[in-house]
Parts: structure tokens; C-alpha cells; sequence
């Protein structure tokens, strides 16, 4: 599974879209605490010939960077917010040297999220509201709490981290299969043994704008990379 799929998947698990205004006021708290960590994403189908899939993954986040990439290294995502509030994002190709930018007018054909507070989390504080809290727990020395709830026929279970704003997991199950995703580790940014690749590293990447793939269809890596993703850019 691409890492991208991996990351729809995650976002997806907030069933209902809200606006951001109400919880404007936990920005401050939601980005305060720069940490690396460490994912697995199990997708299971139902079905007996249906076969799982599963994913690790990495996620690093400080007050204006959200970095991703899948354990082999070889593909990442990097959200920026500039000064000026808006988002930078683009797909990162680490074995081609390549950045691909994506505008915010992408996102309805991308099915991207440029929401900040909730790339940054994962969920945002209405959609754990739909949940109800069951317990107060620990999870890898954290501070944690387990809320379960049932949205539109699927069962929804989260175990959030209270102090770090990000989920220790999150399974949803519906009538086609299940999706999970575990936390494996999490440790401060600064202290992390496995790190983003810098923003110097790659502002020196060859740099493609989303919208011109379709000019560029000659080109190597374009082309290898419509065949990865079986579709055409626009």
C-alpha cells in the first residue's frame, strides 16, 4: 500500500468534516509539542479471499512542519505553513530527488486535507467530542484516554494521547473490513533517532509543480511515476 493510500486512510478516520473557527483557541496547545513517531496502518477486508495489508510508517511534526514518510525511505508528504498562514504541500520522491507541489486548489481532485489542526492531530477535538470517554489509560508512559462511539454504522475506537494530541490508536470497523492504526513509539523531535529529511535537503530536490504533469508526460520520472499511481495528474 502507498504511503499516500496510507495517509487517506488515516484522515478518513474522521467520519464528519467541521469547521475549524470553534476550535481555533487549542491551536496553541495542538502544536506545542514537536515529536516523531512511529505507525502501523493494518487495513483488513472482509471476505475469506480478501488479504490484509499493513504499513509503517513515520510522522514528524513541530509548530509549522508535518513530515511523513514509509519505513523503506524511499516516499514522504511535507506540509509547511508559511508566515502568512498558508500551506505548502508536496509528495516527496527521496530515491528521484523529487518534490511534487500540490496547491490547496488541488485538493478536491487530490482528495488532500490542507486543514493544519487536523493534519497535525489526525482528529480534531469535535470529532473526538462524538465519542465517549470510557477510561483514562497509559500508553508507552503517556497519558492516554480510550473513547468509543458508533458514526453512520461503523464502530469507532481511539486511544488519544491527552498531553501530545495525536492518537495512540484508532480502529474502525464497518461491514467491508476494518482499518487500524497503532502507534509504535513515539519520542521528543530533538531526541529522535530516526529523523525528518531536512528542509535544506530538500529545497535542493528537483521541484515539480502538480499541475504541470500533464505537459511533462515524456519525462522519466513522470512517467514511472503515472504507472505507480495508475492515473494521470491534472
Amino acid at each position: 500500500m502507498k504511503l499516500l493510500d496510507v495517509l487517506k486512510i488515516v484522515l478518513a478516520f474522521s467520519l464528519l468534516y467541521f469547521s475549524t473557527a470553534s476550535f481555533a483557541d487549542s491551536a496553541s496547545t495542538q502544536q506545542a509539542t514537536e515529536v516523531a513517531c512511529h505507525y502501523v496502518t493494518k487495513v483488513t477486508p472482509h471476505g475469506k479471499a480478501a488479504n490484509s495489508s499493513s504499513n509503517d510508517w513515520f510522522f514528524w511534526r513541530n509548530p509549522n512542519m508535518i513530515q511523513t514518510q514509509d519505513a523503506d525511505g524511499d516516499h514522504g508528504e511535507l506540509w509547511q505553513r508559511t508566515v502568512n498562514g498558508s500551506i505548502q504541500y508536496r509528495k516527496l520522491y527521496h530515491t528521484d530527488k523529487t518534490a511534487v507541489e500540490y496547491m490547496p486548489a488541488d485538493m478536491p481532485t487530490n482528495n488532500m486535507n490542507f486543514d493544519w489542526l487536523k493534519l497535525s492531530s489526525m482528529l480534531n477535538q469535535q470529532e473526538l467530542d462524538a465519542l465517549k470517554p470510557i477510561k483514562k489509560t497509559k500508553v508507552l508512559g503517556r497519558n492516554a484516554e480510550l473513547r468509543k462511539g458508533k458514526i453512520d454504522d461503523k464502530t469507532i475506537e481511539v486511544i488519544w494521547l491527552l498531553d501530545e494530541n495525536l492518537p495512540a490508536s484508532i480502529i474502525r470497523k464497518d461491514n467491508t473490513g476494518s482499518v487500524e492504526l497503532h502507534l509504535v513509539d513515539i519520542t521528543p523531535l530533538f531526541t529522535a533517532h530516526k529523523k525528518p529529511v531536512a528542509i535544506e535537503d530538500i529545497a535542493n530536490y528537483r521541484q515539480i509543480d502538480a499541475v504541470d504533469f500533464g505537459d511533462m508526460e515524456n519525462d522519466p520520472f513522470v512517467k514511472k511515476i503515472m504507472q505507480q499511481e495508475g492515473h494521470h495528474h491534472h
